[in-house]
C-alpha cells in the first residue's frame, strides 16, 4: 500500500443557529471542527475529524500540526492500528484524555477512510458489518428551552418516527421532573423517554431524582454524576429503577473497561471523535461484545450509525443537527427514524469543500 506523503489539518468554527446553554449554564454557541485530511504517494485521499463544543479547536489543530504529523506522514495506512500505538505513545504523557485524544481521533479517521477508499469499499463492508441500519434517536432538548419549546422539539422527533427522545435536565429537581413529564406525554405511554443529566447530580440527588421519575419509565438515565467518580456509578447502578448510561467523556478502552469491571453501566456511549477514532472505538465495540452490554454512540450520528452497523450490541444512534446538512458534501440519509448503511466509498461521510473557506478560522 502507498505510504502518507501529506497531512493537512483545518480548524473550523461553526456557529449554532439557537442559543444553546448547558446544564452549569455555560453557552454553547460555537462547535468547534478540526479537520485532517491524508493523502498518499497515489494521491487518494482520507478525510477525518472531531469536534469540540463551545471552542478550544485551536488546541486540538496545534497538537495535530506539531505533534502527530510528523508521525503520520511516510506511515503505512495498511498498518493503521502501529500507527495507532506510536500516536498514543507519543502523546502519553501529555494527556491521555482531552486534547491529545481528540487529535489523535480525527488522525485515525481519516486513515481509516483512506484504508477504506484504497480497498474500494464503504467503511462498514472494510470492517465488517453485521447490519444493513441503525435507529436513531433525537436530542437537543436542552435545559435553557421553555417548556413550550421543549413540547415543539419532542413532538419534531415523533413526527420522524425517531425510536426515542432525550431531555437535559439541571439542578431545579421539581423542574427537571416537569421537563421528563412533559417528554412523557409527548411520546406517549410506550415510547422512549431518555434523561441527561450532563453529571449535574450527586450520588444522593441522583438517587432522588430517580425516585421522583419512577412511575415515568425512562429507557436511561445518562451521566447523572462526574464521569471520574466510577465508584459512584458502581453504587448507584442496580439500586435505582433505571438503567445507567455513560460513556462519551471516556476516552480510551481502558475507561470503558474500567466502567465494566466496576460494574458501573449499562449502555455505553463512546464517542469516535473523542476517543482515539474507529480504531479505539472498535476495541469497544468488542468489549460492549464479550460484556453483551448495549452501545448508543454520542452525537456525531452521520459516521457513528456506520460504526454502530458493525457492532452486535449497538442499540440506536444519537441524533441532534450540530452540523447543517450544506457543511457535507455527502453523508447518510435518515428516512423512517433509521440510518441504513452507506454504500459510498469509505466513511460514507465526507465535507463540502465550500465549508473550509465558510467557517474557517483565521489567525
Amino acid at each position: 500500500m502507498a505510504a502518507i506523503a501529506q497531512a493537512e489539518v483545518h480548524h473550523l468554527s461553526v456557529p449554532q443557529p439557537n442559543p444553546i446553554r448547558s446544564t452549569y449554564g455555560s453557552s454553547l454557541d460555537v462547535l468547534g471542527v478540526v479537520t485532517v485530511r491524508v493523502t498518499d504517494t497515489d494521491g487518494r485521499v482520507g478525510e477525518g475529524w472531531t469536534y469540540v463544543i463551545g471552542g478550544g479547536g485551536a488546541s486540538v489543530a496545534s497538537f495535530i500540526a506539531t505533534e502527530l504529523v510528523p508521525l503520520v506522514v511516510g506511515a503505512d495506512p495498511a498498518q493503521v492500528r502501529g500507527l495507532w500505538q506510536r500516536m498514543f505513545m507519543h502523546s502519553l504523557s501529555r494527556g491521555r484524555k482531552g486534547v491529545a485524544m481528540y487529535a489523535l481521533s480525527a488522525v485515525d479517521i481519516a486513515v481509516w477512510d483512506l484504508r477504506a477508499t484504497t480497498a474500494g469499499q464503504p467503511l462498514h463492508a472494510h470492517l465488517g458489518s453485521v447490519s444493513a441500519e441503525v435507529p436513531v434517536y433525537g436530542d437537543g432538548c436542552w435545559v435553557s428551552m421553555t417548556h413550550d419549546e421543549l413540547r415543539a422539539a419532542a413532538e419534531s422527533y415523533v413526527a420522524r418516527d425517531f425510536w426515542g427522545v432525550k431531555l437535559k435536565v439541571g439542578a431545579d429537581l421539581d423542574d427537571a421532573v416537569r421537563r421528563v413529564e412533559i417528554v412523557r406525554d409527548v411520546v406517549g405511554p410506550s415510547g422512549r423517554v431518555m434523561v441527561d443529566a450532563n453529571q449535574r447530580y450527586d450520588l444522593l440527588t441522583t438517587r432522588r431524582f430517580a425516585a421522583a421519575t419512577a412511575d415515568l419509565d425512562l429507557t436511561w438515565l445518562e451521566e447523572p454524576m462526574i464521569t471520574d467518580s466510577i465508584h459512584d456509578y458502581a453504587r448507584l447502578r442496580g439500586r435505582v429503577d433505571v438503567p445507567i448510561a455513560t460513556g462519551e467523556n471516556e476516552y480510551s478502552r481502558y475507561g470503558f473497561r474500567e466502567l465494566l469491571e466496576h460494574e458501573a453501566v449499562d449502555i455505553l456511549q463512546p464517542d469516535v471523535h473523542r476517543m482515539g477514532g474507529i480504531t479505539e472505538f472498535m476495541r469497544v465495540v468488542a468489549l460492549a461484545d464479550a460484556w453483551n452490554v448495549p452501545l448508543a454512540p454520542h452525537t456525531s450520528w452521520e459516521l457513528h450509525s456506520q460504526l454502530a452497523c458493525c457492532s452486535t450490541t449497538a442499540l440506536v444512534v444519537e441524533y441532534y443537527e450540530w452540523l447543517p446538512e450544506d457543511f457535507f458534501a455527502v453523508r447518510p440519509a435518515i428516512a423512517n427514524g433509521v440510518v441504513s448503511v452507506s454504500q459510498e466509498i469509505g466513511t460514507g461521510v465526507s465535507i463540502d469543500p465550500a465549508s473550509f473557506e465558510k467557517y474557517a478560522v483565521t489567525t
